[in-house]
């Protein structure tokens, strides 16, 4: 198990114990953002040659707002230096909320651009097939595919798209 991982789950099990899952997580989500944005605020806090009062003074505006679990968070990242590893860390507990959650995250390859109801109606097959709570689609569109659809997830591909038909029947005809 990496480091990210083994933070992500004493995370989990902190904010699950403490009754703040739900608030924890939405703040770890705008933390992420940050630190996504600013990825050389990563390299500066990291910087063993950068004083401890100049890398609290750019994490100020961060942690001035935060609640105790963020700052926290912080504090022993800086501790540990585990700065480079903080948008892995944020990703590794998603995964364990999402995990927790049943929520499953899919990408969504059509022909054309799919309607809400398309969607929608699309993401409640998808959720009673892999049981899942909560399907969250990443949807793209690719022309070559004619129609239909393709869904890819950790798991499964579900591929119902006419080109795959198209050269199904091909090689069927050809053999």
């Amino acid at each position: 198990m990496t480091a990210s991982k083994k933070y992500a789950k004493a995370m989990f099990e902190v904010l699950t114990d403490t009754n703040e899952l739900e608030s924890g997580y939405a703040d770890l989500q705008e933390l992420r953002k940050v630190f996504a944005a600013n990825p050389k605020l990563i390299d500066i806090l990291d910087d063993i040659r950068v004083a401890d009062k100049d890398k609290q003074s750019l994490l100020a505006p961060i942690t001035e707002n935060a609640s105790d679990f963020i700052k926290n968070f912080l504090k022993v990242v800086a501790d540990y230096r585990r700065f480079p590893q903080i948008l892995d860390i944020i990703d590794q507990f998603q995964k364990v909320y999402e995990d927790d959650k049943k929520i499953v995250r899919a990408e969504v390859v059509s022909a054309t651009e799919l309607s809400d109801d398309q969607r929608d109606r699309l993401a409640k097959a998808f959720e009673k097939r892999v049981g899942a709570a909560k399907v969250i689609f990443d949807t793209k569109v690719d022309s070559s595919l004619i129609g239909g659809v393709m869904i890819k997830s950790s798991d499964m591909t579900i591929d119902g798209s006419v080109k795959t038909r198209i050269n199904k029947v091909k090689e069927l005809l050809l053999n």
